[in-house]
């Protein structure tokens, strides 16, 4: 499996490389400047999360053009372990995720005083977990329709964040004063809800692949 992972890992180094980090940066420090406080909000639940769930994507669409899954079922590992590899390759993503939005938020509260020191943390955990449900209707949708079905669950999410931002415009954020206020247990509850539902995601995904070689 780590030879797997670690093909992935070539493959979006060789897709993006230097240049899309770069652009990455420069957008991110832009919305940090133009938006000020409310930037770093953008960037860990938009950015992040769209960043991430492209990557897959991206890398769906390669194992589409490639014909990678016949090749990979070949390979002397199981089907359950190939799933498991991509499984891996967007948790690892995420966790760079949340280091990012963490960053950001941390730089919006020096820079603008946005928030406090625990808002800022729940802020990047919320990025994490969302990042994790995104990927979680992504992952069966991908292995099930192919990866127009990625695309549209990408523009899905986009849509609901959109919602959600007007939202919180029309309610001046008054979600996430109370989010703040129950920081201890939302995390945990978080944690919960999006592992089962990570789990029950692979389970079906290794499903759905096993199909195509039957």
């Amino acid at each position: 499996m780590k030879g797997l992972l670690w093909k992935d890992c070539l493959t979006i180094r060789k897709k993006y490389g230097l240049p899309r980090l770069v652009l990455d940066l420069a957008i991110l420090a832009a919305l940090l400047v133009v938006l000020e406080g409310t930037g770093a909000l953008v960037v860990s639940l938009l950015l992040v999360p769209l960043e991430v769930t492209s990557m897959v994507i991206s890398l769906t669409s390669f194992d589409e053009t490639w014909k990678w899954d016949k090749y990979a079922a070949a390979l002397p590992v199981s089907q359950a372990e190939i799933v498991k590899s991509r499984y891996a390759f967007a948790l690892l993503m995420a966790l760079v995720g949340f280091v990012v939005a963490l960053a950001a938020n941390l730089i919006a509260q020096a820079a603008f005083g946005a928030g406090r020191l625990g808002t800022c943390l729940l802020v990047a955990v919320a990025s994490f977990f969302l990042t994790l449900l995104v990927l979680a209707v992504l992952f069966p949708s991908n292995y099930r329709l192919g990866v127009n079905a990625g695309v549209a669950v990408m523009i899905l999410f986009l849509v609901a964040i959109l919602a959600l931002w007007f939202w919180a415009r029309v309610t001046e954020y008054g979600w996430l004063v109370w989010a703040a206020a129950h920081a201890s247990l939302l995390p945990w509850l978080g944690c919960g809800v999006v592992a089962i539902l990570f789990v029950l995601s692979y389970v079906l995904s290794v499903s759905l692949f096993r199909r195509k070689f039957r």
